[in-house]
């Protein structure tokens, strides 16, 4: 069992006397909201927390809804918290011994997780309580870290480039169907800049997005990280970043992305310019697709990342968006693993669920909420298939400290587009506080 001391000090979270006080107030309802019992669910009551958007917030409640309404011996209580709170709430909870009995994990934090001790390994339940055989192979072996099963994948997704194709028409700026280079995508950001008399914008600034710079290093064919290596180590060199951060100086210089200010103002997809339209490509994932359709009637069209010329290894590639874990202290193991076999098998459930956080990973469930998008663009599912076809497999799941690592991207990004430092200047500072972190 992990220690409140070694949990809290390894986990780099600050937790005050608010953060405190809500994981109290939020843990309430199973006995053990002091964390007296240490049980995670006992009484026949299972804690299930999350983080998300009001989609998932919905979907979430109506799935539980249908399993507490099939349930005689078991409740499942909803936890629910945004990104920030949750995980404050989390390392609390678990540091004191009182973690929820099952929530959602994210693929950037499952690693660090699971080799502080904190997560149950699933595998025991494989075959009997929780059924894979339906994902793919690799889909199957996402999860698996250091010889342990601690997350199954409840949505898969991939970075992309969407496209407002009534802006480009309008424009008489074209698009790929398929694959396309850097520098097609900045040549077309430029025609987007030149076509509209200097009025808007081609692209959304990507040189502080890890989600932007990892497809620039596996053209290239390397890693964002060594994970190999002990301790973890980025897996790129300092001319990968040199020659990513002059890409975005230059397309910046040109009009071909948002300028320091705008960028600025437009960080959450609401406020994008891309729904403003003022920018008709934007950097995102396929799980946000459908959300960022309901904010614009423009016609979204979701366009692979840009791939290097003659890489040895594609850019584009599926990911697990999501997993179900548990904590390890849960004392509800048996029935934390049929709550999540229901989550990913049951059909009412999948269909409750849709696409809330993403495609489905079992086929038979991405095809029970397969969606028909407006005649000429794809919907997730369609887009995914299109990254099976010119990608390659995902490489690693973030390794332990690596949310930092993309974290300090964002803050020395943003000093260069603010001319705050300089290139060489910024990549030294990124390497030597990446090493740090990772260290």
């Amino acid at each position: 069992m992990v220690s409140r001391r070694m949990f809290l000090r390894g986990s780099g979270v600050v937790l005050g006397a608010t953060a405190l006080g809500a994981a109290s107030a939020c843990s309430g309802g199973t006995g053990g909201g002091d964390g007296s019992d240490g049980g995670g669910g006992g009484g026949g009551e299972l804690r299930f927390a999350w983080w998300g958007h009001e989609e998932m917030n919905r979907t979430t409640n109506l799935a539980i809804e249908l399993y507490n309404s099939r349930q005689s011996d078991v409740t499942v209580l909803p936890e629910n918290a945004s990104w920030d709170d949750f995980w404050d709430r989390m390392a609390t909870q678990i540091a004191g011994g009182n973690g929820a009995d099952a929530f959602q994990m994210s693929n950037q934090m499952i690693v660090d997780y699971t080799q502080r001790g904190a997560l149950l390994d699933w595998e025991p339940y494989i075959g009997d309580l929780i059924d894979i055989s339906g994902y793919r192979e690799e889909m199957q072996s996402y999860g698996v870290i250091d010889g342990a099963r601690t997350g199954i994948p409840i949505s898969t997704d991939g970075f992309t480039v969407l496209a407002d194709l009534d802006k480009l028409e309008e424009l008489g700026v074209g698009h790929p169907e398929k694959g396309w280079t850097w520098e097609e995508l900045a040549e077309a950001a430029l025609a987007v800049h030149d076509a509209s008399g200097g009025d808007i914008w081609g692209v959304s600034d990507g040189s502080g997005r890890y989600e932007v710079l990892e497809p620039w290093v596996r053209g290239r064919g390397k890693t964002f990280f060594n994970a190999e290596a002990t301790p973890v180590t980025l897996g790129f060199d300092k001319d990968d970043l040199a020659e990513f951060f002059e890409y975005w100086n230059n397309l910046r210089d040109n009009g071909g992305c948002l300028p320091a200010d705008v960028q600025a103002e437009a960080n959450t997809h609401e406020t994008s310019a891309l729904v403003a339209g003022t920018g008709p490509f934007y950097f995102t994932t396929t799980s946000e697709l459908n959300g960022v359709r309901a904010l614009t009637p423009a016609r979204i069209q979701p366009l692979p990342m840009p791939d290097q010329a003659g890489g040895s290894k594609k850019a584009n590639f599926i990911r697990p968006n999501l997993f179900m874990s548990a904590w390890e202290g849960t004392s509800q193991p048996e029935e934390a693993a049929k709550f999540l076999d229901f989550w990913i098998n049951d059909p009412e459930a999948v269909e409750v669920i849709g696409n809330s956080r993403g495609v489905p990973p079992n086929p038979a469930s991405a095809e029970i909420v397969e969606e028909t998008p407006p005649e000429g663009l794809r919907s997730p599912s369609d887009y995914l298939d299109l990254i099976a076809e010119i990608g390659d497999p995902m490489d690693r799941l973030t390794p332990r400290s690596g949310r930092e690592v993309y974290q300090l991207l964002g803050r020395i990004a943003e000093e260069i587009r603010f001319g705050q430092t300089n290139v060489p200047d910024a990549v030294e500072s990124f390497w030597s506080q990446a090493e740090s972190i990772l260290g």
